[in-house]
């Protein structure tokens, strides 16, 4: 920890703000929204009165570097539309959550209070192309193969929290998280769950502070939405874990959605 924050102190980025160094600025901006994902879920707990505690926060280096197998994607033309589809090689797309916590919900029953997520800060220069390998690759690791269980020795992976920047990004990330080739339609309430960064950081109606300041127990509201696009809390029952199905390779016409 003194190492990266040495390392950060360096960067020197009051100057990069001066110079216009949007790229350098860009990983600042980044590491800020981890950083207040983090206070927001400790804010929150404590605020809960004991009903739920942070048991354990996890970022950087202690969980970097994970990969997962996923079969390749090629592209064709028929009838002059573009397709996508799963062919039997495999490539190994990166699985690197930015945090990885855990919630203990102490109401609930022993041996059901753990409750397991990834977080995922998404600033919005990400290609979509680039996005949807980073959802195959959750979707994968977690739910088809789940390596999570060695890896992060966790189980089950709750929800993985994207925090995206507006509702039009926000739009666009569902409908590739609901994209055959990632988890597809009708898949109750899904692994990936997107919120939109106004939501913390505009201001509460009536207050000068920024959301997430004011009201940091909202992270732990019906503010985060699957494909479907209803709304979930992270005390919200689990997800299903029925086994994966062992499906045939996926086609799929893009559309204009890639």
């Amino acid at each position: 920890m003194l190492e990266e924050i040495r390392s950060h102190r360096e960067k020197d980025y009051a100057g990069a703000a001066i110079r216009g160094q949007h790229m350098q600025l860009g990983f600042l901006d980044h590491a800020l929204m981890i950083s207040r994902m983090h206070f927001m879920v400790e804010m929150a707990c404590k605020k809960s009165g004991a009903a739920v505690a942070l048991e354990a926060w996890c970022q950087g280096g202690e969980i970097a570097g994970q990969k997962a197998d996923v079969p390749k994607v090629r592209s064709s033309k028929q009838s002059g539309q573009l397709f996508w589809q799963e062919v039997a090689e495999t490539e190994r797309l990166p699985v690197e959550p930015d945090a990885l916590f855990t919630l203990r919900f102490t109401g609930r029953a022993e041996g059901q209070q753990l409750s397991h997520f990834c977080h995922d800060a998404d600033r919005g220069s990400m290609v979509m192309t680039d996005m949807l390998k980073k959802f195959r690759g959750y979707y994968h690791f977690i739910k088809e193969q789940q390596k999570h269980r060695e890896a992060f020795g966790v189980h089950p992976i709750r929800a993985v929290l994207v925090e995206t920047t507006d509702q039009a990004r926000g739009k666009r990330l569902m409908e590739l998280v609901g994209h055959p080739l990632v988890a597809g339609p009708g898949k109750r309430a899904g692994l990936i769950w997107l919120s939109i960064s106004p939501l913390f950081t505009d201001p509460t109606v009536g207050f000068s502070l920024s959301h997430y300041l004011d009201q940091p127990e909202a992270i732990l509201e019906p503010i985060w939405a699957p494909p479907d696009q209803s709304l979930h809390a992270p005390s919200d029952a689990e997800n299903s874990n029925s086994a994966p199905s062992q499906a045939s390779p996926r086609l799929t016409n893009s559309g204009a959605q890639l």
